[in-house]
């Protein structure tokens, strides 16, 4: 093997290593984004994103900036429903440089279900969503720059704009958040 030959090779095997570093600090940060959530901790879920990240949970709609996604959280946090246990897995991560995407499976277990409403339809303690996401590098720390989670099983979630549709037809929608935080 010649010189040029090993330097190649190391450069090689440099971006490699570089790369699959990038993959795991990409889950731990998602693994711990989630954990906080589980948690309440909203001001350590806050910090997992970069200053103008778009979050779109569920029927809350698009919120863009840290300041929207606090007020996310905050209502999230004065609704305090039921404690949850999450399972996240199945993640698909690919790295370009200083940006990434992210797929992952989200299972959530109510811990207690309770009924408000007798024409409530209750799924069971079950749901399964999917997280995509968008990270970005920003000083030499992975964050997330967009998120999108929205519940596949046992019913699709519906897209905001498709939820006014019907409400305003009268029709009662069924969702899974409450759209007044």
């Amino acid at each position: 093997m010649t010189d040029d030959e090993l330097q190649q090779l190391v450069a090689s095997l440099s971006e490699q290593v570089q790369r699959l570093e990038d993959i795991e600090q990409i889950k731990k940060l998602q693994r711990s984004y989630v954990r906080f959530l589980t948690d309440h901790e909203w001001e350590a879920a806050l910090d997992a994103f970069t200053e103008n990240a778009v979050v779109d949970v569920r029927d809350h709609g698009p919120r863009r900036g840290r300041e929207e996604v606090a007020r996310l959280f905050a209502g999230m946090h004065a609704h305090d429903g039921p404690r949850s246990g999450y399972v996240l897995s199945s993640p698909v991560v690919e790295v370009a440089g200083d940006t990434a995407s992210g797929l992952w499976t989200l299972h959530c277990h109510w811990c207690d279900v309770s009924e408000t409403d007798p024409t409530v339809r209750v799924y069971g303690p079950w749901y399964e969503g999917r997280y995509r996401c968008t990270y970005r590098r920003e000083a030499g720390r992975w964050r997330i720059s967009r998120m999108n989670l929205r519940v596949v099983l046992p019913d699709r979630d519906l897209e905001p704009d498709a939820i006014e549709a019907p409400a305003e037809r009268g029709e009662k929608v069924i969702s899974g958040a409450d759209r007044s935080s």
